[in-house]
């Protein structure tokens, strides 16, 4: 393996309101063990190969690849590999975004290490396959670089939280079909049981699937896939807010108004106005 590491110091407006790459690496082999540090910054460790073990505020975890550890500013933390080593790549990373994905659920503080399965190895290869480019990025002098390496870092965070939990347990397939499903009925007035009958699958195995996938429960991902519909049809056509309300799964308009409200920050008519293309006269 390529042994490497690059350190930046990025440009404060990514630091003070965005996200900001603050360094990378990967390495490999009989590396040195160490014990209560604690940083800055946020980081996450992504181990493809190899064995060994990692401490986080008097808790110690058997560390099997493939696995991800997260860490976050201020936590005491240690980890090191067995006595073969393994092959571990790190990122560090900063700002208001770091939080935010914190509170979407990207990761945990209550779940600083994730043994994955073995079906998640191809996700985990999409992850480190970002690195190459991230180094370059890193490399890269003024702006240019400083957007890169974030857009870069952010990738590898989003793709790395879709690992938050080991997946769903099931034939292979089993969740993705779910989701595809549900994407396809979402619109259609149903409610949590009759949607869990129409796909054949109980309650808390459709909450199970798709928590584990999407990182919502079904109540919530449905009502964002209406919300995507409804302004997709507010923005593309004449239709009256009465029948978008009916294409999108809502008998009573006005719940609806109040709904999209909530959730977009802009009524309807006002998403109309702001997104509808006018013809051209």
């Amino acid at each position: 393996m390529d042994i490497w590491s690059t350190y930046r110091h990025p440009a404060l407006p990514l630091r003070d309101l965005g996200l900001a790459c603050l360094g990378a690496g990967e390495q490999g082999g009989p590396l040195p063990s160490f014990a209560g540090r604690a940083l800055s910054s946020h980081a996450i460790v992504l181990v493809s190969e190899g064995s060994g073990h990692f401490s986080v505020e008097g808790m110690r975890y058997k560390v099997q690849a493939p696995a991800i550890m997260w860490l976050f500013p201020g936590v005491s933390h240690g980890y090191g590999p067995g006595p073969e080593g393994w092959k571990e790549h790190w990122l560090l990373f900063t700002g208001p975004t770091a939080r935010a994905l914190d509170e979407l659920g990207c990761y945990s503080r209550d779940h600083p290490m994730l043994q994955l399965n073995g079906s998640s190895e191809t996700g985990l290869t999409e992850v480190l396959g970002l690195f190459p480019a991230l180094r370059e990025a890193l490399q890269t002098g003024g702006p240019q670089g400083d957007l890169a390496s974030s857009v870069l870092c952010q990738r590898v965070l989003v793709e790395a939280g879709k690992h938050r939990t080991t997946g769903f347990v099931g034939p292979e397939g089993r969740a993705e079909h779910l989701l595809a499903e549900l994407r396809a009925t979402a619109h259609l007035p149903l409610s949590l049981s009759q949607l869990a009958a129409s796909l054949q699958v109980s309650i808390p195995e459709l909450r199970h699937a798709v928590q584990a996938a999407a990182g919502v429960g079904p109540k919530e991902l449905v009502i964002q896939l209406r919300m995507s519909r409804a302004q997709s049809l507010l923005a593309g056509t004449d239709l009256p807010v009465q029948r978008i309300a009916t294409l999108t799964g809502y008998d009573d308009p006005a719940y609806f108004s109040r709904l999209f409200t909530r959730k977009t920050g802009c009524s309807p008519s006002g998403f109309r106005r702001e997104h509808q293309r006018e013809p051209l006269g």
